[in-house]
């Protein structure tokens, strides 16, 4: 029988009978509650991806919910402004107000020229030689080798590395003899960038052709250490500058050079008066006090006189000069920020305007807009998630979602809260919103444009809340509910826990279905294969007696 049993390879051979085709029956319906519990795992593992959905809804709409929240966000401003003669630029949170400004004269940049020469690359120096400028009360200077040329003085000075804010270039102004000019031109507007040359080339001088300001000049002296009060006693200084006197005790043997000190430490830091110590093409030193304001020198005694010489009484300032609101003031530059708190006012030209400031509630209008919007989308893509087919039993992945039934209870909730300490917008319904039969909500816009023009202090109220009413805003509600579905322990997170272990256990009942299919359908392969083997030998045996009763049957007959 042994011998026999091996030499059968394929199931039912033996047998005549379709073993295997009733072995597969048997398996296929062994597996049947497999099936169904990895349909299940399928479902779960669906439902894991419809929790990452919700997260990313949340966080979208937490976003607006947090915007809406904040103070700045009903802080914007929109400015008019009538004229030519300024733009008007406001931050978030600038002082609202209706301004009338008057502008008398723009900033402008201190400019100087050479002489003109014929060449660009004409040479400026004969021999090596310094050329300084001042700038404010900066100064910086450049060593001039013999030989360099127009050109080669500007790029000396505009690779300068100590230079405070000059630019230098060439220019051809078109002059028949000598076209060709070396230009100063400050970086900045004003007063406190304004140049001045202080030592010249022997074969370049200057002039300055932008706001001269008014200048008083001691004689000229060929050494800056030359004494310029050798009278044997103290002489009294008095610099009357514009509403401001200066008096300044300058002592017997004083030189140039110490009488600039003097000056300058007696007068105002406020003040654009200022004393320089300047060398002309000659060689010749002399000290300039220049100023912008009204400028009269006197002295006591009056020999030897310092400052013989007055060579400007007309001066000019390069600040900005404007009227806003009947108050006059100057500044260094054509856009001023430290008036009108949080507003930026640009000089454009002279003459008169007028611009307000005012609110605008564009934004947080938008906002709300746009968020009512997307929680409508939201719930009703959430309601199809979460739906049950009475016909088809058909279940939403989120059907019976803890997590998702909570949320939209919190949502209508906040959104038919009412704040009772506004007088008229007390609710999201004062906003425009309105809830359909069938769920869905909506934003009437008219009435929401209304609401801001009436009433934005109490939408603010509504939105972002009062701590002087200890009143939190239904934004910041809005914005606390959805943070608490959020993050590693959040209401979303903790269902996507649950949801991760029913799979796991649903992975591991499969695991241990299909290892118990498997041992059951090896032990009737082994049953089948007995019978298989049975039947075999049952039919051989049945052939041996077919034959044996054929013969004896024969041996019958013959007799």
């Amino acid at each position: 029988m042994a011998s026999i049993f091996g030499k059968i390879n394929v199931l039912g051979l033996g047998s005549g009978l379709d073993l295997q085709g009733l072995l597969d029956q048997l398996r296929e319906i062994e597996e049947k509650p497999i099936e169904r519990l990895e349909q299940k795992k399928d479902r779960y593992e669906s439902k894991l991806t419809e929790f990452d959905w919700l997260n990313t809804q949340i966080i979208s709409l937490k976003s607006k919910a947090l915007e809406l929240s904040f103070e700045s966000t009903f802080m914007e401003r929109q400015v008019s402004v009538s004229g030519t003669a300024v733009s008007v630029e406001a931050e978030i949170g600038a002082l609202n107000g209706a301004y009338q400004i008057s502008v008398e004269q723009l900033a402008h940049k201190s400019m100087w020229q050479s002489q003109g020469f014929s060449e660009q690359n004409a040479s400026v120096a004969s021999n090596d030689d310094v050329f300084q400028i001042a700038v404010g009360d900066k100064s910086f200077s450049v060593l001039v080798s013999k030989g360099t040329t127009l050109q080669g003085l500007a790029d000396l000075i505009n690779k300068a590395e100590d230079n405070p804010g000059v630019e230098a270039k060439v220019v051809n102004t078109g002059d028949p003899n000598n076209p060709y000019r070396l230009i100063l031109k400050a970086k900045e507007t004003g007063e406190g960038h304004r140049i001045v040359v202080t030592q010249e080339l022997s074969q370049m001088s200057f002039e300055e052709v932008s706001g001269i300001p008014n200048i008083w000049r001691t004689n000229f002296y060929s050494n800056p250490e030359d004494v310029v009060n050798n009278s044997g006693s103290t002489i009294n200084l008095t610099i009357q500058n514009g509403e401001e006197e200066i008096s300044i005790e300058i002592p017997d043997s004083t030189t140039l050079s110490e009488l600039v000190d003097l000056i300058n430490e007696a007068s105002s830091k406020n003040s654009y008066l200022r004393a320089y110590l300047i060398r002309n093409t000659n060689g010749e030193y002399f000290v300039d006090i220049r100023s912008p304001e009204s400028l009269f020198i006197s002295q006591s005694p009056s020999t030897p006189q310092i400052f013989p010489k007055q060579i400007e009484d007309n001066g000019q300032s390069l600040n900005s000069f404007f009227i806003l609101d009947d108050i006059r003031y100057q500044r260094e530059t054509n856009s001023i920020n430290d008036i009108i708190p949080g507003a930026t006012i640009n000089l454009k030209e002279t003459g008169s305007a007028f611009f307000e400031i005012q609110s605008s509630y564009e934004e947080p209008k938008e906002i709300l807009k746009s968020f009512i919007e997307e929680v409508n989308n939201f719930l009703g893509k959430l309601r199809e998630k979460m739906s049950f087919d009475l016909e088809t039993g058909e279940e939403g992945l989120l059907y019976r979602s803890s997590a998702a039934e909570s949320m939209i209870k919190d949502i209508r909730t906040i959104l038919t809260s009412i704040v009772s300490q506004n007088k008229h917008i007390k609710t999201f319904f004062d906003l425009g919103l309105d809830i359909k039969k069938d769920g869905s909500i909506a934003l009437n816009e008219k009435k929401l444009e209304e609401a801001f023009n009436n009433y934005p202090e109490e939408i603010k109220n509504l939105l972002v809340g009062n701590e002087k009413q200890n009143l939190t805003g239904l934004a910041d509600r809005l914005n606390e509910i959805f943070q608490k579905y959020l993050g590693p322990s959040g209401l979303i997170a903790l269902e996507q826990k649950t949801t991760e272990k029913y799979i796991e256990n649903l992975n591991r009942n499969i695991s241990l279905a299909k290892l118990r299919v498997d041992r059951y359908m090896d032990t009737l392969m082994r049953q089948f294969m007995a019978l298989d083997h049975y039947i075999q030998e049952l039919n051989d045996l049945s052939s041996y007696l077919d034959v044996q009763f054929k013969s004896l049957s024969g041996l019958t007959e013959k007799k």
